[in-house]
Formats: structure tokens, sequence, C-alpha cells
């Protein structure tokens, strides 16, 4: 049975949530305590799977619990309950918090959250590589465009077109940007995929905040691995994700699904970064299973590591409450067999772009590369449009040297 533990220092707040969550204790283990030394007591006893904890809270305050909880509990999905109003908190906490529970409790939004998270934990079954994922909170980013988007975030006038071309070009800025976005602390009706909306909407101010005051790039100082180019991967990234937005408008898809396969294509492989700053001599014994016996880079990461960089980049956007498109796009981008038959899709147009793309790269590379899965498309009804979309995929590569 899986185990949630709630913390909130008034009583009849914890009353409330007790009665409210009754019909969840049948499938549930629920724990409540008033405190943050309380709180983690419970944890040093019992590996809870979920912990929900209110923001304002007297001597230890929620950010402050869960940034312990971090550290001595990773395992644990952490979620923080807050008032709409408190938004400058919120952002001081996001390293901290997977995710954030508006106020007032909802009961359907928090067994959707719960659900979500449950099945995403279930898809990597290695221990070591869930903890190293749960730990993440900021992905490393380019140098370059680190200090390119600081230096026009502190312009007198900054543009929210250049911000916008300057945030698109990196999956860990994307991530970061999405990520407070899409939180249900902001109560948005439908996910917010592309990174002018997100920046629209949160404001310039809040874009400021959240790369300067969160030091959101931090983790990029400390990135090495001798044969992973952070240029390289951030270029591959923009180039599938072109193809997959090019794939989606030849199929006249809604403009929210195009942005999904964008969105998608250009994060598709950040589970590389993850596995290579974290894990690095075992991502390096992977790429050299890899070309020994030229198989593709996530089955060799699968034979090495237990499991690949598109189940960990799933896994750890879904956390961050991403949408199911795009969630759903990275995780299952070498595989899409794994996922339900739809449809088309982000997955299908990620799925097809990074093929081709790869079976392009296969012979400078000198190793396995990942087939297209026909059969997946012929189950979503989509057999007869490989052809249009290798012809898209053609067009897009012969203007790519204006990426």
């Amino acid at each position: 049975m899986k185990s949630i533990l709630l913390v909130d220092d008034e009583t009849p707040v914890r009353e409330e949530l007790e009665r409210t969550l009754q019909p969840m204790s049948q499938t549930w283990e629920m724990a409540y305590v008033s405190s943050g030394r309380e709180a983690l007591a419970k944890l040093a006893k019992h590996a809870f799977d979920m912990v929900v904890v209110d923001l304002d809270m007297p001597q230890m305050s929620g950010p402050q619990l869960l940034a312990e909880i971090k550290t001595k509990h990773p395992q644990a999905i952490r979620i923080l309950m807050a008032d709409r109003c408190d938004q400058s908190l919120m952002r001081r906490s996001l390293g901290s918090a997977h995710q954030y529970l508006p106020k007032p409790f909802k009961l359907d939004l928090f067994k959707s959250m719960v659900t979500r998270a449950v099945t995403l934990r279930e898809r990597l079954a290695n221990d070591s590589l869930r903890q190293l994922v749960d730990g993440i909170d900021t992905l490393p980013s380019l140098p370059g465009l680190y200090r390119e988007l600081q230096e026009e975030l502190q312009s007198p006038e900054p543009s929210i077109q250049k911000i916008t071309r300057i945030i698109s070009k990196d999956m860990g800025m994307v991530t970061n940007i999405l990520q407070l976005i899409n939180s249900y602390f902001f109560g948005l009706l439908t996910p917010v995929s592309s990174p002018a909306q997100a920046v629209s909407l949160l404001g310039l101010d809040r874009v400021k905040a959240l790369v300067l005051s969160m030091q959101v790039f931090a983790q990029f100082k400390e990135y090495r691995h001798p044969f992973i180019s952070l240029d390289v991967l951030w270029r591959h990234g923009l180039v599938i994700g072109s193809y997959a937005r090019a794939i989606a408008q030849e199929e006249k898809a809604p403009q929210d699904l195009i942005d999904d396969a964008f969105t998608a294509g250009l994060l598709h492989d950040v589970g590389i970064l993850v596995l290579a700053t974290n894990l690095s001599d075992q991502y390096t014994d992977a790429l050299a299973l890899m070309q020994n016996r030229r198989v593709t880079e996530w089955e060799a990461e699968c034979e090495t590591m237990g499991a690949s960089h598109a189940d960990v980049g799933g896994y750890l956007l879904g956390t961050w409450g991403l949408s199911d498109a795009i969630v759903e796009a990275v995780a299952f981008h070498h595989d899409p067999m794994r996922s339900v038959s739809q449809p088309f899709s982000p997955l299908a147009a990620v799925h097809v772009a990074n093929a081709l793309e790869e079976k392009d790269l296969a012979v400078v590379m000198g190793a396995g590369y990942t087939h297209i899965d026909e059969d997946y498309l012929a189950a979503c009804g989509l057999g007869n449009r490989l052809s249009a979309w290798q012809t898209v995929y053609q067009e897009v590569a012969h203007s790519r040297s204006s990426l």
C-alpha cells in the first residue's frame, strides 16, 4: 500500500484533510502530523511515497522542511500546499518542491496528482536511479546561453521576443520555466508547453526572479563528461523539436499539439543530462557498449544502468507537472508501443523525427539507431502518413543551417 504523510500545524485543517481524504484510505496509508520535527521523526521510521506540507508553519516552514526531506529522504515526492497569494514564497521553494497544491484543498485534484505521480514513479524500477532523479531540481544549461539570458533580463527594456528565443535554445531553461508555469499552484486550465507563452504569462519580473534569485542554472558549473557535449545535445534537441513541429503542422494539428511536439522534441534527451552529469562513469561504460556492440544508446543505458535516458527524462518531467503529452513523448520516444495507441500525438511526431535523424547519424557515429515503429503508427491509424513525414523531414533538413 502506498503512503502519504501530511503536515499542517493547524488542528482544524488536519481534521478537515482527514475527513476529505477518507475515501482514499482503502488504497493509501495516510499519516498526519503537526510540525516539521514530527514529520522528520516519522520519515526516519517509515519511507513515505509522498509528503504534503503546508507552506506557512511556525519553527520550520514548509520550504525548509521540504529542503530537509529532499536531502535526507529523496525518494519521497514533495508537495507544497499554498494559498495563491503566496507566490513569492512559492517561487523561493521551487528547488525543494516537486509540485504545488493550491488551497482550498480539492480532492479530485489531489487524487489526480497522486495517481499520476505514482504511475510515473513506477516507470523507473531501479531504486538508485529513482533516488537520483528525485534529487535533481535544476538541469545543467549552457554557460553562454545563461549569460545571454541574464544580460537581456538585466537590460533597461528586456524584450520578450529575445528572451523567448534564448530560452528556446536550451532544454534546461525550458524545463525550469515550464515547471513553474505548469505547477498546480497557478491553476491554469490547460498546460503551457510554449516557452513564449510561459514568458508572457509569468512576466519578465517573474522570469528574472526565477533565473537570478533561484540560481536555476547553478548545476552547469559542475557539468563534466568527456564524451557528451552540451552544445551538441541542445542542438540535437532543437533539431528534433523543429522536425516534430513541422510534422505536426503537416498534420494540421491544433496549435497546442504543435507546441507540445516542439517542446517534447526539444526535451526528448533531457535524461541524458541527468545520467551523464550524475553517473558519469557508468554513462561512459554505456557509450562504450554502444560503440562496441553497435546497439542503440538507450539499449546500452538499460543494460548498464537499468533504465534509459527516455525513462529518466519522462519521469523527471512528469514529476514536475508538465503535460501528459510531453511526458509521454519523452518517455516513449524510442519505444512508442509502451504507450496507449491514439490518433496523432507529439509522441508520434517525436518518435519519427528522432528515428529519421538517428538513422542519418548512425553511419557517422558507428552505432545502432532507433527504427521507426511502423506497427505503432498503424495502430494509431497513421501508417499511410509516414511518406509525407519523411518528405517534411527532408525539407526541414535543408534549412537546418538557419537553426
